[in-house]
């Protein structure tokens, strides 16, 4: 049996790398001249057409690779100039100006349209129609972010937030140095149980949101994103510290903002990557020892973005603090709707707020405990009345499912081995609800179950977990209940406490709205440019936004925030981190081959490979012939990027084999389903696809 593959001149290659084609501008072609023929003969070349060299790129010459120039000719088109200078001895090749189209990330939270802030399609959001581009440009900014594996966090001073709300507890920083809920202050910090953060109001580690505002903050800045569900957070891989400072959801005292500030630098001094806090609150009394607090967070790099407030005010008249502290690590925020404008309740100031970032009908997640809540034990195929324990943890639809393991009445010698990761069903005993699932926690347990082994009705009495811990979803059945549970095990179940998975978010207005925008895009700095010093990373955001008219003469950047403009400030379709890692410069655009390996910068870019080494291409990284004469090949991929794989046996005609493959950024294997046989001979492509 014989394959063939249809193999570059680099013969590393099983794979025809081709570039699918793209648009071009008509009246453009791109024509690359031997290496040895100076600009004058070049010049004399294209003059026999009635040409003009346009736009050269010199560099090329130096390498030894011919001279490449823009010619552009308005009176032809690009078929007619292509037809005059093929074929000419002079000429290495002549191709169309293509125009590449620019991928972007494609969140599929369910609730991503609401999202106008990050992208504005002219969208109905809550009963208000935008303005079309009026937005951060987040989908096409994080296709240009960098990798990294560098926990990156943000810090939201504010009232609490949900730790289980489904959009944040994936992204919550953790106190790795802390054993959870032992009562003890394990890293010497001061603060006993300091898991994910502290309630600097209240003195407890019990970090429960005591409104709404702060778990809506810290969505904006750092939901977890492209989960299939909710909302998705400006730097969606950002972790976040709760530091609470409100016991009302309302006020919060300068003394807890000041302890909140004092915990921040401490873990900035301990390694913690904490580069924003997020203080979407203020009033108007200038405190000396909160400007001193504020300026000690920025000598150890922490950005501080603040609410310029909803007054509708000038805070250049009537300073609004934090946010009017003339300290250099402060970005002060006003509020912008999604028609471009700024928010009728906005404060403003032409010296003292730095620029607006979305504020108007803002989506995000809310507490679950403010929304109708539905408490479920289901196992086997019988669902069970349940009755939540007040302080429970809450999960939303369609719960959390697990083993579920008999654990005696919760004494810590009670939970077998087997108990990490799975649902402890616990009897009622000598000691308190409380105590019973604190001890499952430690456990590892991810619910429980307490079975009322009295025959009471669960609808008399409100049973109370009743201490200041942050406990995993814990609900209790009926004697009868518990009985039929344990006849049925071994067996899953599922616990279901908080509301259906798409209910817990709402609309809110605020510069607090607008400030998480920016506290996200300080984190989605630091993830691309981690080098960069704390003022390189505010002058990326404030030199990098988009004017706005609107807002000219009423702050010191009249312009909107703008994510796709930081990464890449010369705006020629490539990260500045991936052009500065190769070339040391932004010289280079995406249209450029700098390698001249027959892909352009960008083609490199999205493909993953280096542009500055002509062996580096789009290519089949395995291929070989299973048993049963099925064809495997596999290639590696970058995620976001779209492939198309396609199958040939005359390099003439080309039968698509999987269209479109969207990269993972990890190896993608796939199998040709049409068996070879005899001495058939198959050639395989791949290419890259446009974004959708």
């Amino acid at each position: 049996m014989k394959y063939f593959f249809y193999i570059l001149a680099i013969g590393i290659c099983f794979c025809d790398c081709a570039v699918a084609a793209d648009d071009f501008v008509e009246g453009d072609v791109i024509v690359t001249f031997q290496p040895q023929l100076s600009e004058i003969q070049q010049d004399a070349v294209l003059a026999q057409q009635k040409l003009r060299a346009g736009k050269r790129f010199s560099r090329f010459v130096a390498r030894g690779r011919g001279s490449v120039c823009l010619v552009r000719e308005a009176s032809r088109s690009t078929a007619q100039m292509m037809a005059a200078l093929k074929g000419r001895k002079e000429v290495v090749s002549v191709e169309p100006n293509y125009i590449r189209h620019f991928t972007r990330i494609a969140p599929n939270d369910t609730h991503f349209s609401q999202l106008w802030g990050l992208e504005n399609k002219a969208q109905s959001v809550n009963s208000v129609v935008g303005t079309e581009g009026v937005d951060t440009k987040f989908t096409t900014a994080w296709r240009l972010a960098k990798a990294t594996t560098n926990e990156i966090v943000i810090g939201v001073i504010d009232s609490g937030m949900d730790i289980d709300h489904p959009d944040i507890r994936p992204n919550l920083w953790t106190n790795l140095e802390e054993i959870p809920w032992d009562g003890i202050d394990n890293d010497g910090n001061g603060r006993i149980d300091d898991l994910h953060g502290f309630d600097f109001a209240g003195n407890t580690p019990r970090i429960t949101d005591s409104g709404e505002h702060g778990t809506h903050v810290a969505a904006t800045a750092a939901a977890a994103g492209r989960n299939g569900r909710g909302v998705i957070g400006v730097d969606f891989h950002a972790k976040v510290i709760a530091l609470k400072a409100s016991t009302n959801g309302i006020t919060i005292l300068t003394s807890a903002t000041l302890a909140a500030y004092d915990y921040a630098l401490a873990l900035k001094q301990r390694g913690v990557n904490i580069v924003a806090l997020n203080a979407s609150f203020g009033g108007p009394s200038f405190s000396t020892a909160e400007r001193n607090a504020i300026i000690a967070l920025r000598d150890v790099g922490i950005v501080l973005c603040a609410a310029a407030g909803n007054d509708g005010t000038d805070n250049d008249v009537t300073p609004f603090y934090p946010a009017s502290y003339d300290v250099s690590n402060i970005i002060a925020v006003a509020a912008l709707t999604s028609q471009n404008q700024l928010s009728s309740f906005s404060n403003f100031g032409a010296t003292s707020v730095d620029l607006a970032a979305p504020g108007s009908n803002i989506y995000s997640a809310g507490p679950l405990a403010n929304f109708p809540v539905t408490t479920s034990v289901t196992v086997g195929s019988t669902t069970y009345e349940a009755q939540v324990l007040s302080g429970a943890g809450y999960v939303t639809s369609p719960g959390v499912t697990a083993n579920v393991i008999r654990c005696g009445i919760g004494n810590p010698l009670d939970f077998p081995l087997g108990i990490q990761g799975n649902i402890a069903l616990i009897q009622r005993g000598t000691i308190t609800f409380a105590e019973k699932v604190a001890n499952a926690m430690k456990a590892g347990a991810v619910a429980a179950i307490i079975d009322d082994n009295t025959a009471s009705d669960l609808t008399v009495g409100a049973w109370q977990l009743n201490t200041l811990q942050n406990f995993i979803p814990a609900v209790r059945v009926t004697q009868a209940s518990g009985e039929a549970v344990i006849n049925q095990l071994p067996s899953s179940g599922t616990v279901q406490n908080g509301p259906g998975i798409d209910v817990p978010y709402k609309f809110l207005n605020g510069t607090s709205m607008a400030c998480p925008h920016v506290a996200g895009a300080v984190a989605f700095a630091a993830r691309s440019f981690p080098n960069e010093t704390m003022p390189q990373r505010i002058a990326r955001i404030l030199d990098n936004s988009t004017p706005v008219a609107a807002l000219n003469g009423r702050m010191t950047i009249p312009a909107r925030l703008n994510l796709l403009k930081m990464i890449d400030t010369d705006e020629d379709q490539l990260p500045d981190w991936w052009e500065m890692e190769h070339w040391w410069n932004l010289a280079e655009s995406a249209n450029d081959n700098f390698d001249m390996d027959a892909f352009s910068n960008l083609d490199e870019f999205l493909s993953g490979t280096s542009p500055v080494r002509a062996s580096s291409q789009l290519a089949f990284s395995r291929a070989a012939v299973d048993s049963g004469n099925v064809f495997r090949l596999a290639f590696p991929s970058v995620i976001d990027t779209r492939y198309k794989v396609e199958q040939s046996s005359d390099l003439t005609t080309w039968s698509t084999l999987l269209s479109p493959i969207s990269g993972t950024g990890s190896e993608i294997e796939l199998t040709d389903p049409l068996s070879v046989s005899g001495n058939s001979r198959n050639f395989y492509r791949i290419s890259l696809l446009p974004s959708e």
